[in-house]
């Protein structure tokens, strides 16, 4: 029995509805662990759900899997003879991106589309707060697993490759391919979150996200004019072949527009763009 008793065994309410206000008092939480408490949900949450697992796994996959390939297929050198072990190495990453975009789609996507997303506003109706706190957790966790893939990958293919077919790779292309790929990769995972959040229905988001990664390479060809090579030249998956390309061919002007780094910058508007759109509506609408 709560409340304090006496000696008699008699009951005190006063004392109880005190300490049942001090207890709730204590239960409330305090400045910044709001997001404390936010990120640490968010982190049960992403990790024990099935698709991020699987997602995560086949990125993975995907990435190491191709050098491997490449590595034990390739055994000659271009005409050139200008295939550096980091370009060969990450050349799964163009593929992975797929299922990065698509994992930062589900993240947010799959709980408007079970309904768990109005428990999550029940319990913290600061939308925003979650909103970055999965942004956080998701962005970290992705290039976490991106930049030890991207790093296992060029391992991998260091191994395999002959060295007639792979010059002696600098420490300047190793940190451009493996960090520039890994960042690439959260950024774009970002950028699928903004657009899930947006959209709010999980196989929308994911073929907006698709769209507008493939689309633009696979089609902006077709488009004439200056209008159609912006499109190819500014598009997320040829920021990404900047930064796995050899510094010679992005310094000679590959396919133009921005230098690797520069590109990241614009990949980080991208996902910083989608982000915003997904805190105004967020906030806005009904869940």
């Amino acid at each position: 029995m709560n409340g304090r008793t006496s000696e008699r065994g008699s009951y005190d309410p006063e004392h109880s509805q005190t300490s049942g206000s001090l207890r709730l008092y204590r239960q409330k939480p305090v400045g910044s662990l709001h997001f404390t408490r936010m990120l640490q949900s968010e982190w049960t949450k992403i990790r024990t759900v099935r698709s991020t697992m699987w997602s995560l796994i086949v990125m993975v996959v995907l990435i190491v899997g191709m050098a491997a390939v490449l590595g034990a297929t390739i055994i000659t050198p271009d005409d050139d003879g200008k295939d550096p072990t980091v370009s060969l190495a990450l050349a799964g990453t163009v593929v992975a991106q797929i299922a990065a975009a698509t994992l930062g789609a589900l993240t947010i996507s799959a709980e408007y589309t079970t309904g768990m997303i109005r428990s999550t506003m029940t319990a913290y109706p600061r939308r925003i707060t979650v909103l970055a706190a999965k942004s956080v957790v998701f962005g970290l966790l992705m290039f976490v697993v991106g930049l030890v893939s991207c790093y296992l990958a060029y391992l991998v293919a260091d191994g395999m490759l002959s060295r007639a077919v792979a010059a002696d790779s600098t420490n300047r292309e190793i940190l451009k391919g493996v960090v520039g790929s890994a960042t690439y990769l959260a950024l774009l995972g970002l950028f699928g979150l903004g657009v899930g959040t947006m959209l709010r229905h999980s196989a929308g988001a994911i073929t907006a996200v698709l769209a507008i990664v493939l689309v633009p390479t696979i089609f902006g060809g077709f488009i004439p004019g200056k209008f159609g090579d912006w499109v190819v030249v500014y598009s997320p998956t040829a920021l990404l072949t900047k930064m796995v390309a050899p510094y010679g061919d992005v310094e000679g002007g590959m396919a133009g527009g921005l230098g690797p780094w520069p590109g990241m910058v614009l990949m980080t508007c991208y996902a910083a763009a989608a982000l915003a759109g997904a805190a105004t509506l967020i906030k806005s609408r009904d869940v």
